[in-house]
């Protein structure tokens, strides 16, 4: 049994489950949402036995092979009580958990990616490259980052929001002193080049440019995707980086300036892929079940 976790009409979990089917292997969708109001677990600490029901299918979690993580969805549990809640996180999380490395990707893999600044670290103790950058809510540093680059970008510490250019109406004292006691934020200096998007499945890479003149190419309605190869150091650092932040497949943004050099942005344990394959062609959905099944 393969687990794909997600909504069931998301494209990246269709896109997966076609080519189960086409490899004729067995498969379902959880989404997490749907507990515990209709799906239901019960696991018995004591001997390890996990039991899931899920859209009408009951197994043990000892019978799931691998699972696919799309997205973690909330369990709904059908009211405001904070307590229902919990438990069912607590629940839900023990799951996860149980599943280990056979979930692609990991829960601590998962987890891990939340935590940026760390991934950052740990990718530029690889000797790759990545932009300068300053994490945290101190208006004095902020502003002496700013003075050191031109162009700075910032964005949230754990993503979820879309890079922007900061002015300096961003560096009013009124503005920064709100702000920053509010949350801590990320700055980068901004590279000006274009983007690359990379998948590593296993050991498969995949790349395509990214052609867009926003800041963030996530905002632009008309991006224009060529296939590329990297260059072969650019390439084992891609490998590397897939291995240090313990992913078993992953999507990496990149910046190429105009020197040809890549710097590194993020490691996304579940990036989106169906408009990219849509686009390029690249077997990326066929690559991911393979590495479901081989697990």
């Amino acid at each position: 049994m393969i687990l794909l976790m997600g909504a069931k009409d998301d494209a990246q979990i269709l896109s997966v489950a076609t080519q189960l089917d086409a490899m004729q292997q067995e498969y379902s969708v959880f989404d997490s949402s749907a507990f515990p109001q209709i799906d239901t677990i019960g696991y018995q600490p004591q001997s390890g036995n996990m039991v899931l029901k899920i859209g009408g299918q009951t197994f043990a979690l000892d019978d799931v092979k691998s699972m696919y993580w799309r997205n973690y969805l909330a369990p709904n549990h059908g009211s405001d009580n904070p307590i229902a809640h919990k438990d069912s996180v607590s629940l839900l999380k023990s799951v996860l958990n149980e599943l280990g490395g056979r979930a692609k990707n990991s829960a601590a893999a998962v987890h891990f990616h939340q935590e940026k600044p760390r991934q950052l670290a740990a990718v530029a103790k690889l000797g790759v490259k990545i932009p300068a950058t300053y994490v945290g809510n101190d208006p004095l540093a902020v502003r002496e980052f700013c003075q050191q680059h031109s162009e700075v970008i910032f964005k949230p510490v754990t993503g979820g929001d879309y890079a922007h250019l900061l002015t300096e109406e961003h560096l009013s004292v009124e503005h920064l002193n709100k702000s920053l006691r509010q949350a801590p934020v990320t700055l980068q200096r901004f590279i000006k080049g274009t983007n690359i998007r990379t998948y590593v499945i296993g050991d498969e890479v995949f790349s395509a440019e990214i052609r867009s003149q926003h800041t963030d190419f996530r905002t632009d309605g008309e991006i224009e995707l060529t296939v590329i190869e990297l260059p072969e150091h650019v390439r084992q650092q891609a490998l590397a980086i897939k291995t240090t932040l313990g992913l078993a497949w992953t999507g990496i943004d990149w910046r190429r300036d105009m020197q040809g050099d890549y710097y590194f942005l993020e490691a996304n344990p579940s990036p989106m892929f169906a408009n990219f394959e849509t686009y390029t062609g690249l077997p990326v959905a066929r690559h991911l079940a393979q590495l479901l099944v081989a697990a």
